[in-house]
């Protein structure tokens, strides 16, 4: 596959995530848009409570993807979104993080629901 190829098929994933995100009332655009046409940071830029790191491959590298992510992240809480293979909805996608991460989100969570 081609570097143009690869960054396409990477891009109509983050697209893809953005506007799942959207759907589901976060406000989110892909770094690409936001920043004209320069990734810098996370792949998607949005008020999710995490920094998200996008991928569309067919072999999974989680360990260098998390790398990726942490780096990206500068201490926020990272996500990996990995497209699934036969499943086009991002709904149907894995995502991945670390424990810390999840206790992390799941705390933010707590914290709005106990809120007055």
């Amino acid at each position: 596959m081609t570097g143009a190829t690869s960054r396409r098929k990477g891009n109509a994933a983050e697209v893809a995530v953005a506007k799942t995100l959207e759907r589901y009332g976060y406000q989110a655009i892909t770094s690409r848009n936001a920043r004209g046409g320069t990734q810098l940071g996370g792949d998607i830029v949005s008020d999710f409570p995490a920094v998200i790191e996008v991928k569309n491959h067919a072999k999974i590298d989680l360990a260098g993807w998390w790398k990726q992510a942490v780096d990206q992240a500068d201490g926020q809480p990272a996500v990996i979104i990995h497209k699934r293979v036969k499943h086009t909805d991002p709904d149907d996608w894995w995502v991945t993080l670390d424990l810390k991460t999840l206790i992390r989100l799941l705390k933010l969570v707590e914290r709005k629901t106990d809120a007055p």
